[in-house]
């Protein structure tokens, strides 16, 4: 499953040049025009926009989502802060994979088959759609732009990615090239989180994490969950390239994400990306022959390391400040009492929309040692409690089931004598460290991350096309 060429074989470098000169030259550009005193003329604006609209159109597909994978994270999330990186979040990030929807329905090769599980994911975007229609509030229609936005980024993205590369006409995107890719973009963050977490500094100068004594790194993606998510995918898919005999020309680049990866991973200080990497991590090991015994063996030293030291860990000031806090865990604890309210009032279809912090004061529960009004100050830390919240049982099945069936699917073709097992491990150890992640804040602020999983889901999805060898 590799990209049709012509000519001699192009390397990811020359795919990724055309996009990342791109976003260098917009960078630049957008600086430039950032300095200005004055308004940007429209009849510039415009240019700008059609010159940028050519580009991407007359670059291959196959540049073009590599050149958009590896500059998402660095375009998104915290580049929205800033006028310059909110302009160019629009041309690098929100664009392309548009321009990718017009090539696929104008581009050759044959129409490739569906099942009818293939079309739960745009029913469950539509079932969005018709959610925020129906229920949502006046603040929301104040602000259609920003709701609409938000809407195509953290809820129709990944979809739209998922049928990208699952039913591409013609021979998919390289699993090695995007493999590749994922390890440089992942390794990039993970080099920022560890330079901020030693300096303070980060690209876009998003300082919220940053407290005295307690700075949580987040690179590039606004949240330390979020950063460590990814860092987190760059760990496992560089542990199943070496474990399960993954290409040769990705050993050394899966080295240095495990080098990078680690400290970066740390320098986020957060629990719940840290031991979703940790379980994903560990069943890459213990399930391959090859690591099975290092995999152990890592194990008990890990264990080891932490009975010795333990009364030292439980006394540094990372420990205390960090993972036993908790006040935060309660308050997570009130929260999820809340949601479980909320759904039990409206299981069917839910609340809406971005309901959760509107309708969170429906309902009172015990509040333990957090007060209830404490409690509410923070919105939902579990992304499939708030589904079944604000979409109900049916969002949540129309949202769940595909995942379910393919991962299924998945861990079927992992069992036969297949070529590439390192793929599908890889896929489906991503998919669950997302999942484990999820599960400890809310996706729906969030856009990149969550798009991974749907790309893997993709990925895995063309996958099972294939017939298995004997």
């Amino acid at each position: 499953m590799t990209i049709a060429r012509a000519g001699r074989p192009a390397t990811v470098l020359t795919r990724l040049l055309p996009p990342v000169v791109v976003g260098v030259v917009g960078a630049t550009a957008g600086h430039s025009i950032a300095g200005m005193s004055v308004r940007v003329p429209k009849p510039l604006a415009l240019l700008l926009a059609a010159a940028g609209a050519a580009i991407l159109l007359t670059i291959t597909s196959t540049q073009l989502f590599l050149g958009w994978l590896f500059l998402a994270p660095l375009f998104q999330e915290s580049a929205s802060n800033t006028r310059v990186g909110h302009a160019l979040a629009l041309a690098l990030y929100v664009a392309p994979p548009l321009v990718l929807v017009a090539k696929f329905f104008t581009s050759d090769g044959k129409r490739l088959g569906r099942r009818w599980v293939d079309l739960l994911p745009a029913v469950y975007v539509a079932f969005v759609v018709g959610s925020l229609v129906v229920t949502a509030s006046g603040e929301l229609r104040s602000g259609a732009v920003g709701t609409l936005r938000a809407l195509y980024q953290n809820v129709a993205l990944g979809v739209i990615v998922y049928y990208l590369v699952a039913f591409w006409r013609g021979r998919a995107f390289s699993r090695t090239a995007v493999a590749r890719v994922l390890l440089l973009a992942a390794a990039l963050q993970a080099a920022m989180a560890a330079v901020e977490w030693a300096t303070g500094w980060n690209l876009w100068q998003d300082t919220r994490w940053q407290n005295p004594g307690d700075t949580r790194a987040i690179a590039t993606l606004a949240n330390p969950a979020v950063t460590g998510a990814f860092i987190g995918v760059g760990i496992v898919l560089a542990l199943a390239i070496l474990c399960w005999t993954g290409p040769r020309q990705l050993h050394r680049l899966a080295g240095i994400m495990l080098v990078v990866g680690l400290p970066g991973l740390y320098a986020t200080k957060t629990r719940g990306p840290i031991l979703a990497t940790v379980v994903a991590a560990l069943l890459v090991l213990l399930l391959s022959k090859r690591s099975r015994v290092v995999g152990l063996g890592v194990v008990a030293v890990v264990v080891l390391l932490l009975v010795v030291f333990w009364p030292q860990i439980r006394s540094s000031a990372v420990y205390q400040t960090r993972f036993a806090q908790k006040q935060n865990v309660e308050a997570r604890l009130v929260l999820q009492d809340v949601s479980v309210k909320l759904i039990e009032k409206r299981p069917i279809l839910g609340w809406g929309y971005d309901s959760f912090d509107r309708v969170k004061y429906d309902v009172a529960v015990p509040s333990g040692t957090v007060p209830l009004a404490q409690a509410l100050q923070s919105t939902s830390h579990d992304t499939f409690l708030t589904m079944l919240v604000e979409y109900g049982v049916v969002g949540f099945v129309l949202f769940f089931f595909p995942w379910l069936a393919i991962g299924a699917g998945a861990v079927r073709r992992l069992r036969t004598a297949v070529a590439d097992r390192w793929f599908l491990v890889a896929g489906l150890a991503s998919i669950l460290l997302l999942a484990i992640n999820g599960a400890t804040l809310d996706y729906r602020f969030f856009s990149f991350v969550p798009m991974l999983g749907w790309m893997f889901l993709g990925l895995l999805r063309r996958e099972l096309r294939a017939p298995a060898p004997a």
